[in-house]
């Protein structure tokens, strides 16, 4: 572009202006390779060039941001719909089976529970009642026999709970399997002493 070609007034004012060092190096350059031989054209030409990016660029700050294509919110919405109706069943099953899982353990208990109640009757009673024993305290051998049981049981649960909690906490304190093996002997003389049969 110019300055004889074009139809811009020039301002007749004198301008001062003091170039850094390194814009002075490169105007240079640019003459020289543009073979220039006056600064005022090729640095009117370099003012046009750095304002036409400004403006270009408060116009781009100024337009706003498209929005986001109205397809993409609705696969979104499509897939968060899908994962929800997924865990939705998911937490339906496995309602359904902890319910099995219970009816099948109340099964088990009643089964065991009926089971020793006819071994009892059948096998110890009657020794016991040989010995003296009257059938008021041959029941309440029978329903000690029980508490015994029942509490040993939930000692144990407790025990292993804490040996879970702990190898969770502090992975290099479990115990191993002989100490675990060894938490299940029964110890047989205790409760025999705590409930004479005689």
């Amino acid at each position: 572009m110019g300055a004889r070609n074009s139809k811009r007034t020039l301002l007749k004012k004198i301008t001062s202006l003091n170039l850094y060092i390194d814009q002075a190096v490169q105007i240079k350059a640019l003459m020289e390779a543009t073979g220039s031989e006056k600064e005022a054209p090729l640095l009117r030409q370099l003012i046009d060039e750095a304002l036409a990016a400004r403006r270009r660029k408060s116009v781009q700050s100024a337009e706003p941001e498209p929005p986001p294509p109205t397809q993409d919110i609705s696969e979104t919405l499509q897939t968060l719909q899908t994962l929800l109706l997924r865990i939705i069943g998911q937490e339906e099953i496995a309602s359904r089976i902890q319910g099995v899982s219970l009816e099948l353990l109340q099964e088990a208990v009643a089964e065991a529970r009926g089971g020793r109640s006819s071994l009892w009757k059948f096998l110890v009673a009657p020794g016991l009642e040989e010995k003296g024993s009257s059938s008021e305290q041959v029941a309440l051998l029978f329903e000690a026999e029980g508490e015994d049981a029942k509490e040993f049981a939930y000692g144990l649960a407790e025990e292993i709970k804490r040996d879970l909690e702990a190898d969770d906490t502090d992975p290099t304190g479990s115990l191993s399997d002989d100490d675990r093996q060894g938490s299940f002997v029964y110890d047989t003389e205790t409760k025999e002493q705590a409930h004479p049969t005689a």
